[in-house]
């Protein structure tokens, strides 16, 4: 089998984990999941599937750079471009197909966003070996799809079609529809139903199959990447594709229009850690359905909220209800868990307000 090169997308700041996220510490550098940070758990992930001699191929955005890169000084072996401007996954992706192959020749790609979680490793190493003979042997593009545990508005789904093949145990259906981000009654109708999975967001592919596809599908972004290619590949032409090309989801661009797109059944737990609900499911709540984490709290007749203290100061909650309340050192969240999804929202509020100091975001 060719090489398989982990592709570790890790660009976004995680705004909706504020005030604990900031610019100069994003999401993938916090402790949610285990002790370890997000995107440590995510190269752990990484190692297990890639190949002998292959190194992870990391790619982060331009402000959050420098944190990454010290966070990961001394503990991993890792390529890496970092992204001048946010264009979405296509784009990246794309790019980081062109970079490997020049690189390593015709390859094949595993492409991890670095706020997943997913247990247990075994069973994401199954599918990724599934994936990959169908990437490789069939020429797929391959999406995990994950059977959904609770209606979830913020994910998108896959509409599976027929059964196209088994291997220990792992199953692969071709997909008949892509459906983004449905409303809540259309989530709960989803997941009741034995042919729509998750869409979980990780991809295997050949690189050639995924350019050639590029090709057919984003024709500009195909010859925005060649021309990176013949450059090198370098810091110079690297900031010119990324000023020059047009923002585009992979989905959208090109998962929903190939006619080579499959999915594995992945068994394995799966989350994506975005927002302080996530941290509701990852670690658990109390009889009252409130899930309280950090040190110095004192929380009495609260009901479904989220409590969370990383500042040194004691933080006593008492008698709220459906609230998220947050406090770091230097900031404190109060927030009706109604309005969390909403975030992103009054977070560019406080901004434009302007009486705040810059490094609080």
């Amino acid at each position: 089998m060719k090489n398989v090169v982990p592709i570790i997308l890790a660009g976004g700041i995680g705004e909706r984990f504020w005030p604990l996220s900031r610019s100069s510490r994003p999401k993938q550098l916090l402790s949610l999941a285990s002790h370890r940070t997000i995107l440590e758990e995510t190269f752990i992930r990484a190692g297990t599937v890639r190949s002998r001699g292959v190194k992870p191929l990391l790619m982060t955005g331009k402000l959050i750079a420098a944190p990454v890169k010290k966070l990961l000084s001394g503990k991993w072996r890792y390529d890496l471009i970092v992204e001048p401007l946010g264009k979405n996954t296509a784009p990246a992706i794309a790019l980081a197909a062109g970079w490997i192959q020049a690189r390593y020749g015709d390859s094949i790609m595993v492409v991890l966003p670095a706020d997943h979680l997913v247990r247990p490793p075994e069973a994401f190493v199954k599918a990724v070996r599934h994936a990959c003979f169908l990437a490789d042997a069939g020429e797929r593009l391959v999406v995990f799809g994950v059977k959904p545990s609770r209606p979830e508005t913020d994910y998108g789904y896959l509409r599976l079609g027929k059964e196209t093949g088994s291997r220990g145990g792992i199953k692969s259906h071709t997909v008949l529809r892509f459906i983004e981000k449905p409303d809540l009654a259309r989530a709960a109708s989803l997941c009741n139903s034995a042919s729509h999975l998750w869409n979980s967001g990780m991809f295997v592919w050949k690189t050639s199959v995924l350019l050639r596809e590029v090709k057919t599908h984003l024709p500009a972004l195909f010859s925005q990447v060649s021309t990176a290619s013949r450059d090198g590949f370098s810091r110079k032409a690297i900031n010119r594709f990324y000023n020059a090309v047009k923002k585009e989801s992979i989905d959208y661009g090109l998962m929903e229009r190939s006619s080579r797109v499959c999915a594995v059944v992945g068994k394995f737990q799966w989350d994506d850690i975005g927002s302080w609900e996530s941290l509701a499911r990852l670690r658990g709540s109390n009889s009252s359905g409130t899930t309280v984490e950090g040190h110095g709290i004192f929380e009495r007749e609260c009901r479904n909220s989220i409590i969370v203290n990383r500042s040194p100061h004691a933080l006593a909650v008492i008698g709220c209800s459906s609230a998220a309340i947050v406090a770091t050192g230097d900031a404190i969240l109060v927030c009706s868990r109604s309005k969390l999804p909403d975030l992103k929202r009054y977070l560019a509020g406080m901004k434009k307000a302007g009486n705040f100091p810059p490094g609080l975001f």
